[in-house]
């Protein structure tokens, strides 16, 4: 029996909490997946869940139940951990989902983490997801615990075990295939009819480009050297382009190269609104460095760290050095196509 059943159903006024607690569980609920979707259907007009003595209510520090619904990463972790200690004692906690009992589809993600290392857990719900009934279930069972002070399954498994001699003894083979090193061309030219595309072309042969092409109706890819970066940013900024998008790297990991790619369009200038030129560059796995734009263009300041975070490409100017979105245990430049996941492991009887 935990701390927090113990308390209740210690002392003169033990009845008193138990029929209390039972029936007043406030979960706060942390939506982290699909699961939220199956909670919303377990307490509205359908299933009622509020008759049974549970009642959603969003602030931490006036509710005494988590329900946790779906995966929870590292960084989400901080997050569990904060909640359940903002929470009045006694409080518990519930399980969801096949993301929160053991990563589910994403089991063996860098990023994930259990939810029972974060904070204790009285139930786990099986299920991918599971049904708004079995939800209700488990929070049943959990009033079955505080009422009683042990916790029951109310499922029961039928041990299954294979006979002998009757299936040969043999491991299943991997479901995966190793394909074989795609041709990564982010510059492919397409005809297409947008006069205005091939004036700015025109515009943009000018510069120290290595190649200026139109890719799709409003879309023109440039590629330069890492040396001359900057130089061509300056000039597309000097055009009437002035923001960043996005910025992407793509580890072509079979040529040793990262792809680092600026997508750069306009807000001020009406003709340059809907074109988005793709700026990339190619440079060496084993010397990730690349010019920074943050000077140039703000908006990329923060999407250079999340690059630097995954792909371990050091944007040179930025000042930006550690870690910035993922968690501090995470491991380090988690996607790039090198970085080992964990395998499945198969076994005979």
């Amino acid at each position: 029996m935990d701390d927090f059943t113990k308390f209740i159903h210690s002392g003169k006024l033990a009845p008193l909490k138990k029929w209390g607690t039972k029936w007043s569980l406030w979960p706060v609920h942390l939506v982290t997946a699909c699961c939220g979707a199956e909670l919303a259907h377990a307490f509205a007009s359908g299933y009622d869940g509020e008759r049974i003595g549970a009642l959603n209510y969003g602030i931490a520090r006036q509710t005494n139940f988590i329900i946790v619904e779906g995966a929870i990463t590292r960084k989400m972790a901080r997050v569990l951990r904060i909640t359940w200690e903002q929470m009045p004692d006694p409080k518990f906690v519930i399980v969801m989902g096949a993301c929160g009992l053991n990563g589910g589809i994403f089991w063996n993600g860098y990023n994930l983490v259990k939810p029972s290392e974060v904070v204790p857990v009285e139930f786990f719900i099986p299920g991918c997801p599971p049904t708004p009934e079995a939800l209700l279930r488990g929070i049943r069972q959990l009033q079955k615990k505080l009422e009683t002070g042990e916790a029951e399954s109310s499922v029961d498994f039928y041990d299954l075990r294979l006979q002998k001699g009757k299936i040969p003894k043999m491991l299943p083979k991997s479901p995966k295939r190793i394909s074989e090193n795609p041709l990564i061309i982010v510059n492919r030219a397409k005809e297409v009819d947008w006069a205005f595309g091939k004036e700015l072309c025109e515009k943009l042969k000018a510069l120290k480009l290595e190649s200026v092409v139109i890719t799709a109706k409003n879309r023109i890819a440039v590629k330069v050297s890492e040396s001359n970066l900057k130089e061509t940013a300056i000039e597309l900024k000097k055009l009437g382009f002035d923001h960043v998008k996005s910025v992407n790297v793509i580890d072509v990991p079979a040529e040793n190269k990262f792809i680092v790619e600026y997508h750069i369009s306009s807000y001020s200038n009406k003709d340059l609104m809907p074109v988005i030129v793709n700026l990339f560059t190619e440079i060496p796995r084993k010397e990730a460095k690349v010019s920074s734009l943050a000077d140039i263009f703000p908006s990329a300041d923060y999407m250079e760290r999340e690059m630097h975070d995954f792909f371990g490409v050091e944007f040179k100017g930025n000042p930006w050095k550690g870690k910035f979105l993922l968690a501090p245990d995470t491991p380090e430049f988690p996607l790039r196509k090198d970085f080992k996941l964990q395998e499945e492991i198969y076994v005979g009887d």
